[in-house]
């Protein structure tokens, strides 16, 4: 690894990062909050940016970033974002361990959600935004800022763009890398706005607006409110959110070709189709599942509905947003809720998870085993819509989909003697790995995970980080070739 072009890059992650930890003190500031609070982002920015620039001034050189200076780049830069974005927690007093703050602010940068904050109505408004302002950030991902503003990157953006962007398809919609990342904040943003405006339109402040459209269109579930979305006890809200919560798990480059007219490039591509089709049939399966189960309390066809199609979009996209205490379902719909978390939006979303593509040609892989073995002479290709895949591609899948299973299990076994049981250990390890947020038992979505002690808490934020950058890219650090020049 090449350290000068790579912090020299980092640097730059950082002064956003310290800029945007500046807004939210000014915010704070203007709503006449206690000087301790806005004085902590302020500090905490003006930190940020100043070790931001000690950095960038003898990093500066023309070398071009290689694929290992892009991993570092990535690897190295969430984690120094989420050590500068814990700050403003500790200074103000709103969260007293360190350890803590660095899993609130690695929750929000990787979006995964999980909060270490009881009382969410007692934090100030300048915090709550930071809260939300680092799943902005992390969502489509500041390094995939970086690259839309670092012309000097060249052929080394491209690196970047490769370690970042989750998911297993990483192709350009335009022609220079740079162009891409502007293109894919440009349709962020705008799903952003419209959200925003739709939100107010029903009702809601501007500043829950303005959060809870920074926190749905990066798949994150940060919220406001203690009781999560469940708080404004509004169908249109809640309708809004499940079409915006979907659009962030679908393939950005998707809508990027939509709004240029291609109209038709949704329902031609095999992922998004298939992404679909398991949230419908989760959701009228939930809704029968939860009728059926709730029916002697009273629970009509349409709560039901409601319940279900809510938490089904919110977990299958990694969101983390709730309306109702699904930790009170029955255990098989708890189940299908864990299987809708594994496997995550499209590739190209905001989503977490395995992806859905990979998913889909897991099962597409599964039948044609199936079919082999009572035809062993018979060719029958695996396909995603009309492409045919590859042997290679095919075990590039199936490898991901087993080192996922190996690290979230290796999780869940370290997480055991940090818990009160084992429900709590395997869906804590479970959901930070997926990053989708809440979990089931004392980490479930009426509860949160300030009971689980520094060391529970050291291991998730590892487990998020390896989640969001989709394992290859955390764990290459480890591998001594890694550091070979």
């Amino acid at each position: 690894m090449n350290f000068k072009p790579v912090f020299h890059v980092i640097a730059w992650l950082l002064g956003v990062v310290g800029l945007l930890m500046g807004v939210c003190g000014l915010v704070s500031f203007l709503h006449g909050e206690s000087a301790r609070v806005w004085s902590a982002l302020g500090y905490s920015a003006a930190g940020t940016v100043g070790a931001a620039v000690l950095l960038w001034l003898p990093t500066r050189n023309e070398q071009e970033l290689s694929r290992r200076d892009g991993l570092g780049v990535v690897a190295f830069g969430w984690l120094l974002a989420g050590l500068a974005g814990s700050a403003p927690f500790l200074l103000s007093g709103v969260i007293t361990s360190p350890v803590a703050a660095l899993f609130e602010t690695v929750s929000g940068m990787t979006t995964t959600g999980a909060s270490v904050i009881p009382v969410l109505e007692n934090v100030p408004k300048g915090l709550l935004l930071w809260r939300s302002m680092s799943q902005l950030i992390g969502g489509m991902g500041v390094l995939i800022l970086v690259v839309a503003i670092l012309p000097f990157a060249g052929a080394g953006g491209m690196q970047l763009y490769r370690a970042e962007m989750p998911g297993p398809s990483k192709d350009r919609i335009e022609p220079r890398v740079a162009s891409t990342a502007k293109m894919l904040w440009g349709v962020y943003l705008l799903l952003i706005v419209a959200l925003i405006i739709l939100l107010r339109l029903g009702g809601v402040t501007w500043f829950d607006a303005v959060c809870h459209a920074f926190t749905t269109v990066s798949s994150g579930g940060f919220s406001t409110r203690t009781a999560s979305v469940g708080a404004f006890q509004s169908v249109y809200v809640e309708t809004v959110l499940i079409v915006f919560m979907l659009l962030a798990g679908i393939n950005f480059a998707l809508h990027y070709r939509l709004l240029r007219g291609e109209f038709s490039a949704w329902w031609r591509d095999a992922e998004m189709r298939f992404f679909l089709a398991v949230f419908i049939v989760a959701t009228l399966a939930g809704t029968i599942g939860l009728h059926q189960a709730r029916a002697a309390s009273g629970l009509e066809w349409s709560g039901a509905l409601r319940q279900v199609g809510f938490t089904c979009a919110s977990l299958m996209t990694t969101t983390g947003f709730a309306t109702a205490d699904y930790d009170q379902w029955p255990a098989l719909l708890k189940t299908m809720l864990v299987l809708l978390m594994l496997m995550g939006g499209c590739a190209g979303s905001t989503a977490g998870g395995l992806k859905a593509g990979r998913v889909h040609v897991m099962v597409k892989s599964i039948f044609r085993e199936i079919r082999l073995f009572m035809q062993p002479q018979a060719v029958i290709p695996v396909r995603l819509g009309r492409k045919s895949l590859d042997d290679e591609l095919l075990l590039a899948i199936v490898s991901f989909i087993a080192l996922f299973g190996v690290v979230t299990l290796a999780g869940v076994l370290a997480m055991i003697p940090f818990t009160a049981d084992i429900e709590t250990a395997a869906t804590s390890a479970i959901t930070c790995m997926a990053n989708a947020g809440p979990g089931f038992a004392a980490v479930g979505p009426a509860c949160n995970y300030a009971s689980v002690p520094e060391a529970g808490q050291a291991i998730l934020i590892a487990l998020m980080l390896i989640g969001r950058l989709e394992l290859y890219t955390v764990l290459a650090v480890f591998m001594p070739a890694f550091w070979r020049k």
